[in-house]
């Protein structure tokens, strides 16, 4: 390994090492610096942060990644999204957006879901929607746990998912991610459409 290539490794164990005491996380080594992952308990959640990794045309695409499993008995799905030009496209073929009632939101973001009142009710917290605006490429979403999960966990559990573009490696805006992740999960919660787990 190169100097320059193992004082950056350094910085990044340091980043974790960091994080994971501030958030009372556990680090899990993965044999290479770009999988390592934190598991941390976010009240009787437990939220995986790690760096993920995707094949592209002729590139990789590094993601900065939250998930948790939760139980999920109304099966709620939503996804958000920075407005964009395939987003604009994605309205004309038929995707169903949802307002949020909140002009600025409602410009910045493309939200779609199955139950338009309770993504309303979720988004109608104003340090929720200030966290979000802060991401410039942000998505979050619920989707089926689908394999990730199956062997742990019962019929019903989803996974709540952020995702941004790149290596986040500022430790004050990977907390302000965890405490935006923290603030769907809690709000999921109060609607009925999660229920605590056990971490």
């Amino acid at each position: 390994m190169s100097s320059l290539r193992e004082k950056f490794a350094d910085h990044e164990n340091e980043l974790w090492k960091r994080l994971s005491d501030e958030l009372g996380g556990r680090l899990t080594d993965e044999k290479g610096w770009r999988h390592d992952k934190l598991v941390a308990c976010m009240g009787s959640w437990s939220v995986t942060l790690d760096y993920h990794s995707e094949p592209g045309y002729r590139s990789e695409h590094i993601y900065t990644r939250l998930r948790a499993p939760f139980v999920n008995p109304d099966g709620l799905r939503f996804a958000i999204s920075h407005q964009d030009v395939f987003a604009n496209i994605g309205k004309l073929l038929g995707m169903q957006d949802i307002q949020v009632d909140h002009e600025p939101f409602d410009k910045m973001f493309l939200v779609q879901g199955s139950d338009p009142d309770k993504i309303k009710a979720l988004f109608d917290d104003d340090r929720l929607r200030e966290l979000t605006k802060l991401e410039p490429d942000i998505h979050l979403q619920v989707r089926d746990a689908g394999s990730w999960f199956k062997d742990d966990f019962p019929d019903g559990v989803d996974e709540l998912v952020l995702e941004l573009q790149g290596e986040v490696k500022d430790i004050d805006r990977l907390k302000r991610l965890y405490e935006l992740f923290s603030r769907v999960l809690n709000g999921l919660c109060a609607l009925g459409s999660a229920y605590e787990g056990s971490c």
